[in-house]
């Protein structure tokens, strides 16, 4: 039974495996909503960088060199562009797209972008972007609202990705070597546990096995673990296709998923 042994160990670091990729995998997952659907929506750029934008029309304002645009330094290191004006997709009226750009030398910190038009009318929230600049990509990695970016690089999704896909390569090689743990077992004539009933004293245990109506009542198995060894006994009451029934002492410290083994005399 080394061998049988050997499959149930590696069956049951495989299930390990899978069930830890797919724990990190949900919680990857809420450590990317966490810090973007449900996060800051901060612009966040380094030197050399640029951002693609876009948003509403200022109200009164139909050309791009109407636009105000405040909060830029005086340097101009960080820079709002419009560029050009388009028809929205949803209710058709004119939006405009442009980008915001960091030169080679900003100097890191918060900079809220607005834009609004000529008339002092009410700002547009949706014309206010708040951009944070960081020295180098590393700063802007370790100053990351989202663990996994911090501590890996990596965008969430994608690590969430690479974790599904292992947990899949592990669910999978623990169900390959389920079978070929069963195998094993039914080359030896024996079966694992699946029921357990308690009637009259005694403990009632079915267990799953080939040609089972080819079975003698009477006949003793040994219960047996692998991780805690030899457990005592028990004597086959019923047999029919694939499955026996055995009766044993209640003393017996049986458990779901044991195995039970023919005595040959």
């Amino acid at each position: 039974m080394n061998q049988a042994e050997f499959y149930w160990r590696l069956q049951r670091l495989s299930g390990l495996c899978a069930m830890f990729c797919l724990v990190l995998t949900m919680l990857v997952i809420f450590d990317g909503l966490r810090t973007g659907i449900f996060g800051s929506a901060d612009i966040r750029l380094i030197p050399a960088e640029e951002y693609a934008i876009s948003g509403p029309m200022p109200p009164k304002t139909q050309e791009l060199e109407n636009f105000v645009i405040d909060g830029q330094p005086q340097d101009l290191s960080i820079q709002l562009i419009p560029e050009n004006i388009f028809t929205g997709y949803w209710l058709g009226g004119s939006m405009w797209r442009g980008r915001i750009i960091v030169d080679t030398h900003p100097q890191p910190g918060t900079y809220i972008l607005k834009v609004r038009d000529q008339h002092e009318e009410k700002q547009n929230p949706a014309l206010v972007f708040t951009v944070r600049v960081f020295a180098s990509a590393l700063d802007k990695q370790l100053h990351s609202p989202s663990y996994v970016v911090r501590k890996t690089g990596l965008n969430p999704y994608v690590m969430a990705v690479i974790l599904f896909l292992s947990g899949c390569f592990w669910g999978l090689a623990n169900y390959l070597l389920g079978r070929k743990w069963n195998a094993v077992l039914s080359a030896h004539g024996c079966g694992e546990i699946f029921r357990l009933k308690k009637i009259d004293n005694v403990m009632e245990a079915g267990i799953e096995l080939k040609d089972a109506e080819k079975i003698p009542l009477g006949t003793i198995f040994a219960l047996v673990h692998p991780a805690r060894g030899d457990l005592g006994q028990g004597y086959v009451i019923a047999s029919v296709k694939n499955k026996i029934t055995l009766r044993v002492a209640t003393d017996v410290p049986i458990r779901l998923g044991d195995i039970a083994c023919p005595i040959h005399a």
